[in-house]
């Protein structure tokens, strides 16, 4: 590790100093005045100003993820109404419920994640280089390949100028944790081929500590990096060819510890080390032609992932219990989408076919050791492996016509199908773990699932500056199959119709943007995630019916010259409508992982000659971990601060996070009638050091 670490502090150094004597005499500091600037998007795929736009978007700027040290899709949370981000694990298990429509360990994504045009399953990516991260409410299948029903994430980030550029910094805060960071992009050939190079490396000791006294459990290592090259021929043609990959290495898995009766940070009771890693791999084409008013985009993706941890399940200083679990995913998309490329007409529209082939491997070793159980017998394993091929079709597409300088009516629709072919088979050993109920079977099921979603909008200006819009449109997550708990059963396909109106404006000038929507969402044959005994596995089943109501108002103003301020709040209130599980009914009880509230405020402050400093308060409603509402985290804030100082070549700054050292739970299960949480991040100082030119 250590080589590593020295090599890239080096070249971050080596950049760094070469930044400094590359300076100029020219002025140090950045503009001391903040200007509400207009925010152009791509959440239609085509460029547009935010508040143009027929549905809630929130967009942060490249400048914004910077100075507020987004780092990752979690941070986001903090600066989105509606929006909560949960990791079972370290980075392997990463997933978001946006409007009350929750994320799966094992299941398609709610929310779909876009870098640069194309899908990523992997939600754990870092935030380096970035032009904008755009968050868009509501399902998108008229515009995206992959199917998203509650919602996007799309991350663009900077593209490489006619002039060589690049930035590099080192990083250090609490718990032992470094990190290094660089890119690097330029032509190779003016106005022709550009190539780009962004790089990091991080590692911590963790936060947590066991009842031993163990104090640097939770340590990671996590490298990554994305390489692009770019071939432009004119205003014609396009195209990106990108690779990137990302490498996780850590120790136990998800470091529980159990919610009552001491600090999750330093309760956690283990008796062996574990050992995960995530080694993730992205190769994409994206190539775009334009001839006179029409635009053709194709985008071609391969992405394999290999994850891996082992973890002490038994909570106890004995061993008894443990688990190793392999995942190997597979996945190949090819989308195309025609669109119209006039920005100034009044029909704009779009069609798009999207292709996928997945294939998801997965295998589970549990270990029981029944000697020391006090069962007088030797250890038993028990062998669970599953493979589900996914072969996928859509046809999509919209249009949006203005009437005048007043109206506009958009409306979409797209056919969604989904083949699935699963084959399992479990195997114990011994002779106990049969009499446990755990006997030898093997395998295959298939299903194809479909659906036609439509969407239909409607968008009204008042004045230039104040409009008002109301949608309807479906959503639909496919079905599957269990992989280890309640192996080879399926659970059916869920739908949702949405319904959402809203109301964009800016005042004062545009010294003041205000946006707001409330929304209310039908639910048949929800999908439910239940944890397993060890709450290192789930397996899911439908409710019959949910709802989910709720309203976001987002505001960001300059009250003084040089400050900013940001605000938001969100209310959803998910229920489950009709869901009974054997002699338990959970109708009436609120979906799990989903936020009662949400609310953040942010400040920026340039005080002249390059000095600045700015602060975040996130809040977090109450949020309960299941159907049945027997286990809650409550309501928590997390405040976050920096100060520093940005120059033309080079930025310093000092930052906190949960500066209140608040501590909460972002996942929790049961076991034999003892929850177990995993804590949050604690209080964090760091300071880094930032070059350019």
């Amino acid at each position: 590790m250590l080589p590593k670490r020295t090599g890239f502090a080096i070249l971050a150094a080596y950049m760094l100093t070469a930044f400094t004597f590359s300076a100029n005499a020219a002025d140090n500091a950045t503009a001391d005045v903040y200007e509400l600037d207009t925010v152009v998007v791509t959440a239609e795929k085509r460029g547009r100003d935010i508040k143009e736009v027929p549905s809630a978007v929130s967009s942060l700027s490249g400048e914004e993820v910077d100075e507020y040290g987004l780092r990752t899709l979690a941070d986001v949370m903090s600066m989105t109404p509606n929006l909560y981000v949960t990791q079972t694990g370290e980075s392997i298990t990463t997933f978001a419920t946006m409007r009350g429509i929750t994320g799966s360990m094992n299941q398609i994504p709610s929310v779909g994640f876009y870098v640069d045009d194309v899908y990523h399953p992997n939600l754990d990516v870092s935030f380096y280089d970035v032009e904008r991260i755009e968050i868009l409410k509501g399902p998108q299948g008229t515009l995206y390949g992959r199917n998203s029903e509650a919602g996007v994430i799309n991350i663009v980030t900077k593209q490489p100028s006619d002039t060589w550029a690049g930035r590099a910094g080192i990083d250090i805060s609490s718990f032992n944790t470094y990190e290094t960071k660089a890119s690097i992009s330029g032509p190779v050939v003016s106005d022709r081929l550009f190539i780009k190079a962004a790089a990091r490396y991080a590692e911590t000791d963790g936060y947590f500590e066991s009842v031993n006294g163990e104090d640097d459990l939770g340590k990671t290592e996590k490298k990554d990096g994305k390489f692009s090259l770019g071939y432009k021929s004119g205003n014609e043609f396009s195209a990106d060819l990108s690779y990137g990959f990302q490498r996780y290495d850590g120790d136990k898995y998800a470091n529980f510890a159990p919610l009552h009766g001491g600090s999750m940070r330093k309760n956690i009771n283990v008796n062996e080390d574990g050992e995960t890693y995530n080694d993730f791999d992205m190769l994409s084409l994206r190539g775009e032609y334009s001839a006179g008013d029409v635009k053709l985009v194709s985008v071609t993706a391969y992405s394999r992932s290999e994850s891996m941890f082992m973890n002490d399940t038994d909570f106890t200083p004995i061993d008894m219990i443990s688990i190793d679990v392999e995942k190997d995913i597979n996945s190949f998309s090819q989308e195309f989408r025609l669109m119209s490329d006039n920005a100034d007409g009044k029909l704009n529209w779009i069609a798009g076919l999207f292709l996928l082939s997945e294939k998801d491997e997965r295998r589970y070793n549990t270990w029981m050791n029944f000697m020391n159980m006090g069962m007088g017998v030797p250890g038993e394993n028990l062998r669970q492996n599953s493979e589900t091929e996914t072969t996928g079709i859509a046809v999509f597409g919209e249009a949006g016509y203005e009437f005048g300088s007043r109206l506009e009516v958009t409306a979409g629709l797209r056919y969604d199908s989904e083949k699935k072919e699963f084959g399992y088979n479990q195997t114990p050993s011994g002779s106990v773990l049969p009499m446990m109920g755990y006997g030898s079977i093997s395998g295959s099921e298939e299903e194809t699932y479909g659906a036609w979603l439509p969407k239909l909008s409607v968008k009204y200006r008042f004045t230039g500056e104040l409009l008002t819009y109301a949608s309807i449109s479906r959503g639909f997550r496919s079905g599957g199959f269990n992989e280890k708990e309640n192996m080879g059963s399926s659970f059916d396909p869920e739908y949702t119709w949405n319904y959402e109106l809203g109301l964009k404006s800016s005042w004062l000038d545009r010294r003041l943007n205000f946006n707001a929507a409330v929304f209310h969402i039908d639910w048949k044959d929800m999908q439910v995630e239940i944890a397993d005994a060890s709450g290192t596995s789930v397996y899911m089943e439908n409710a019959a019916e949910a709802e989910s109501t709720g309203a976001e108002v987002e505001i960001s103003a300059m009250p003084l010259s040089g400050l900013v301020v940001n605000a938001g709040a969100g209310y959803t209130y998910a229920e489950y409508k009709d869901y009974t599980k054997g002699d338990e009914d959970f109708s009436g009880n609120r979906v799990i992982d989903s936020p009662l509230y949400t609310a953040n405020f942010g400040a920026a402050y340039r005080f002249g000659g390059g000095f600045y400093a700015n602060t975040n308060y996130s809040y977090f409603g109450k949020v309960y971990f299941d159907p049945a509402n027997s286990e809650e985290q409550k309501s928590y804030g997390v405040l976050n601060a920096k100060i520093g100082y940005q120059g033309s070549r080079y930025d310093i700054y000092l930052y906190g996070r949960n500066l209140l050292d608040e501590e909460y739970a972002v996942r929790a299960f049961e076991v034999n009638d003892v929850w177990y949480g995993r804590a949050g991040e604690p209080r964090v100082i760091g300071v880094a050091v930032a070059g350019r030119f």
